[in-house]
């Protein structure tokens, strides 16, 4: 019976180890252990919560970039810059340099600046735009500058006629509106094409373009055209026109002011008159080929009836001294790898220059300008070269009346490198009719441009050249 006692305990405490060693991991299992320690809160077995974020690596600093790097060492070596622009370059500058030329051409501005001086050569090397052009391009009066596409031959044209106007009552308008042609009723196809196909065509604007305003007093002769007239400009390809002459203010300011808007509405460039003095003096800039051709115009005639632009009154750019004239070429020049001056001067219907004419183009050549283009005397003048610069000292007229007289066009060829070609077109006026004067008619004319003209001789393709 003890023995069967024995046994009986043995196994009661068997199945109690058992049950112990079964239950007891099941209830690990389900939850957590919570050690209590006074003092002490270890962290949890089971894993962290999905939506607590890893610990974050300490950033180490980024690398600056080759382009700003490249900034940073064009700001650091401006005393190395030497083209005009320099005092006023700044980080704006040399993003239009990124957004023009691209990243390369700022990298290369930059190596340029740390190893040595960057002047006009090394920048149009570097850009492919002279350092006018540039500024002329991304930084100056876009109102005041044109930016033209670049010529497949690298050579621009720049062609120039005389006197022109489209008044109401008079000869021109009433063959242009009789003869139902258009333009092709006034002007030959030969001298269309020449201007059409121009890079940039002047014309000198000799009427106003308005139906408002009264007759300036004490004056013969006084032009005013319907505004749609303006027109004709478009249809002879004219993209600027001169407005320093002694016809501008015919109908006083209003008919200045509506000159201005019409012109500017139809999309027509012009210098020489203005709002104020400021207006008229200003030049247009034109660019192309990474080159800058400015273009400025003043009147020495007609000091009485025309009115001058004054700081706070509309009129012309009057020059009756070199004075005002040179210093806008300087200011020009300064801006620009080309300069031409459109003059109003001299004496109507002659082919005599006066002491003013000469020393006038004289000065404005020492001022800066490239070419000195004059107008006024209805009849073609000659032409000189002043320290290798042309003199033309009259275009004569374009399309202007119906008398039988000679004229010009002249075109300025301006190549990439600097050099100008100056082919001068004899032309004649007659019945309200311009073309270009050939055959022997034409030889007889070009012999008369060559009697008038000074150290310049002009060959059979109307290419005019300096006698050295």
């Amino acid at each position: 019976m003890s023995n069967f006692k024995s046994i009986a305990v043995i196994a009661i405490f068997v199945a109690l180890f058992l049950c112990i060693l079964l239950v007891i991991p099941s209830l690990f299992a389900e939850e957590d252990v919570n050690f209590e320690i006074s003092g002490y809160s270890p962290v949890s077995v089971n894993p962290p919560p999905e939506n607590v974020s890893e610990p974050e690596e300490i950033s180490k600093p980024e690398e600056l970039d080759s382009y700003t790097l490249a900034v940073d060492a064009i700001m650091n070596n401006l005393q190395n810059f030497k083209v005009f622009f320099a005092s006023s370059f700044d980080r704006e500058a040399i993003e239009k340099i990124n957004e023009t030329c691209g990243p390369n051409a700022v990298e290369a501005l930059a190596t340029g600046l740390e190893n040595g001086e960057v002047d006009d050569s090394a920048f149009k090397q570097i850009t492919g735009y002279s350092s006018k052009a540039f500024y002329a391009t991304a930084l100056s009066d876009p109102s005041r500058t044109i930016v033209l596409e670049d010529t497949e031959d690298g050579i621009a044209d720049f062609v120039f006629v005389g006197d022109t106007a489209f008044p109401d009552g008079y000869s021109v308008m009433n063959r242009y509106n009789s003869r139902k042609k258009g333009i092709e009723g006034l002007v030959s196809e030969e001298v269309l094409e020449i201007m059409r196909s121009a890079d940039i065509t002047m014309a000198n604007h000799e009427f106003t373009l308005t139906d408002r305003g009264e007759p300036v007093k004490n004056k013969k002769w006084t032009f005013r055209g319907n505004p749609k007239n303006v027109s004709i400009f478009q249809e002879l390809g004219v993209d600027i026109v001169g407005l320093a002459n002694n016809h501008a203010f015919d109908y006083g300011p209003l008919s200045l002011t509506d000159t201005l808007t019409h012109l500017d509405n139809a999309g027509i460039a012009h210098v020489g008159a203005g709002e104020n003095l400021n207006d008229a003096k200003e030049p247009f800039y034109y660019v192309v080929n990474g080159c800058v051709v400015a273009i400025v115009a003043g009147s020495a005639i007609d000091r009485y009836s025309t009115r001058g632009a004054t700081a706070s009154q509309s009129g012309v750019f009057q020059i009756f001294d070199t004075i005002s004239m040179s210093k806008e070429i300087a200011a020009a020049k300064e801006k620009a790898d080309f300069v031409i001056a459109y003059v109003h001067w001299g004496v109507e219907s002659t082919t005599e220059l006066t002491s003013g004419q000469k020393s006038m183009g004289k000065a404005f050549v020492d001022a800066g300008a490239d070419a000195v283009i004059g107008m006024h005397s209805h009849c073609m003048q000659g032409v000189e070269y002043y320290k290798g610069k042309l003199i033309a000292y009259s275009l004569g007229n374009f399309v202007f009346s119906s008398f039988k007289l000679t004229c010009a066009m002249l075109k300025l060829s301006i190549d990439k490198d600097g050099n100008i070609v100056n082919t001068f077109y004899p032309m004649m006026q007659n019945d309200n009719y311009t073309y270009i004067n050939s055959g022997e008619k034409g030889k007889e004319q070009l012999e008369l441009l060559k009697s008038l003209s000074i150290n310049a001789v002009i060959s059979d393709d109307y290419v005019v050249t300096e006698i050295k």
